[in-house]
């Protein structure tokens, strides 16, 4: 954070530096992260970081909690989270006390969109499996084409959600040359079709595409869209990507589709409960590749959110509009 930021002190800015929870584990501070999508900033104890605030100007954050009692307490004319999402600022508290809210989205939009479609290409081509049994002893090699996988150029990936990582993976799968369907209800028909995908409703995506990606942020009106009617539409030879958030999914319905045929399998990254608890279902399912939230854990996608606020905050000291201010829904 500092190492982005260091580089407004020719502006004359000076800085004071805080942890918080710096002595938790990785497990721990990633658990209360999490919860603080839908428990909000205001669930959480913020006196520490108030302590900080006297003579401060600018609160910079990556996911500590910015609640309304701290904004209140404070004489603050901006706040940031060097992250895309918002969920640890009380948006209509700053809107409230005149205080200007800034966010990076896209800091790991490139981090995300990679791992995705790495994850979809390394489970179309089975690389995992092979890997596995390969470290098992087993040379297994297979001669008949109706158990071999196909070319990314024959199948049809369906892409929930075209906001920048859904556009990032049309983009990187375009040199594969499949056929691209795209379901977000946001976005124009006309640009998904400029960017080389056709739109499809939901229940067409679903049963017509070979791998199906999510890319949709965690809302109440999508916690749970892929579930047992989802996966009853789904190919039969298809299987599921997830790679934004664990909500999207109901678990045990996909448990059930894998187990039952109703799809391939899946690649997942995220999950409803993480870590994922000892002795899961998922962990004995043939076809499921699992990997523990890594997709945009990257060196530039870390470095990527400070440099993203720093250069807001110089346009901001220059007196001219930041391009991410964020404010409330209201």
């Amino acid at each position: 954070m500092y190492e982005a930021l260091g580089g407004l002190e020719e502006h004359g800015v000076t800085f004071d530096r805080m942890d918080w929870l710096g002595d938790a584990s990785p497990t721990e501070f990633r658990n209360v992260t999490m919860d603080m999508e839908s428990l909000g900033p205001g669930s959480y104890d913020t006196d520490e970081i108030a302590a900080n605030l006297d003579g401060v100007d600018a609160l910079v954050v990556h996911k500590a909690p910015v609640s309304r009692e701290l904004i209140e307490g404070a004489d603050l004319s901006l706040v940031a989270a060097a992250r895309g999402g918002t969920e640890n600022i009380d948006l209509e508290a700053a809107a409230d006390n005149d205080v200007t809210a800034l966010h990076a989205p896209g800091r790991n939009r490139d981090a995300v969109a990679d791992y995705a479609v790495s994850m979809l290409l390394s489970r179309l081509r089975e690389i995992p499996f092979n890997h596995a049994d390969l470290s098992d002893g087993e040379w297994n090699q297979v001669f008949d084409p109706d158990q071999l996988p196909p070319d990314v150029r024959t199948t049809t990936v369906g892409i929930v959600g075209f906001g920048h990582i859904g556009r990032g993976v049309a983009r990187r799968l375009a040199g594969f040359d499949p056929e691209l369907l795209v379901y977000d209800p946001f976005v124009d028909d006309d640009d998904i079709r400029e960017a080389g995908a056709e739109p499809a409703a939901l229940e067409t995506l679903l049963g017509d595409s070979d791998a199906v990606t999510l890319h949709v942020r965690l809302s109440e009106d999508t916690e749970g869209m892929i579930g047992p009617e989802e996966f009853e539409q789904m190919n039969t030879d298809g299987y599921l990507v997830n790679t934004a958030r664990g909500g999207l999914v109901d678990t045990d319905a996909l448990v059930d589709a894998v187990s039952s045929g109703s799809i391939a399998g899946a690649a997942l990254d995220v999950f409803e409960e993480e870590p994922i608890p000892e002795g899961h279902p998922l962990f004995d399912l043939e076809g499921v590749v699992l990997t523990p939230h890594v997709a945009g854990s990257t060196r530039d996608a870390v470095l990527g959110g400070p440099r993203i606020i720093a250069s807001q905050l110089e346009d901001y000291l220059d007196d001219e509009t930041p391009a991410h201010v964020v404010r409330a829904d209201r």
